[in-house]
């Protein structure tokens, strides 16, 4: 049997272990309040940027699109982008010059809304045409097109190859085998490299010009 003595040493080998130190009560305070004033800023910017965005005209595209960019040619035979980075919008509308309806609505529609911008604004905005029909539109043909609307319209064209990327990456159809052209009629604004809004092709000047102006000034 143990003695006395032996049962105090053994004791003293088996004592409970160590426990780490607790943070005071007034420390995780602290901490809880910068987690919550951190998920409040974040609530009030997300409040911010969705009221912003519900104030566009245009119809948002969820989830915008990348705006892939493509060299074509532009009306005076030199190598253009289709994406300018540049720009706070891009209006991108892609027509053919012997449409009967909807495009010249658009251009109508996009040439009085650039017209009717600041001088600040309009630096920073673009309205670029893009043909889906490369043999009859050429540089020239669309050139006389668009200036018929406002000088400032960017006309774009190129060869069919090129342009078939440039359509199918922008979701627009057009039939190589009857030569109808079923290009969707659709205005698209670009934004930080993305498509974020679609109008119709009859969209208010006003509308236009409102979100341009908008964009602009972010």
């Amino acid at each position: 049997m143990l003695d006395w003595d032996d049962r105090l040493a053994l004791g003293a080998k088996m004592s409970p272990m160590e426990t780490k130190p607790r943070l005071p009560g007034r420390v995780f305070a602290a901490i809880g309040a910068v987690v919550m004033l951190t998920l409040l800023a974040f609530a009030l910017h997300l409040r911010r940027e969705r009221a912003h965005d519900e104030a566009l005209r245009g119809t948002p595209i969820v989830p915008p699109k990348s705006a892939t960019d493509f060299v074509l040619t532009a009306t005076d035979g030199a190598r253009a982008h289709l994406v300018d980075h540049t720009a706070a919008t891009t209006f991108l509308f892609f027509g053919y010059t012997h449409c009967p309806d909807e495009c010249p609505l658009a251009l109508a529609s996009l040439g009085r809304a650039y017209r009717s911008l600041g001088g600040a604004d309009r630096r920073r905005t673009r309205v670029v045409f893009v043909s889906v029909d490369p043999v009859r539109d050429t540089p020239a043909v669309v050139r006389r097109y668009v200036a018929a609307f406002d000088p400032h319209i960017e006309g774009l064209t190129g060869s069919r190859g090129t342009l078939a990327q440039v359509w199918h990456a922008y979701g627009v159809h057009v039939d190589p085998a009857s030569h109808e052209i079923a290009h969707g009629g659709s205005i698209y604004a670009i934004a930080s490299g993305r498509v974020i809004l679609e109008y119709p092709s009859d969209a208010p000047a006003g509308d236009l010009a409102a979100d341009a102006t908008m964009l602009a000034n972010r």
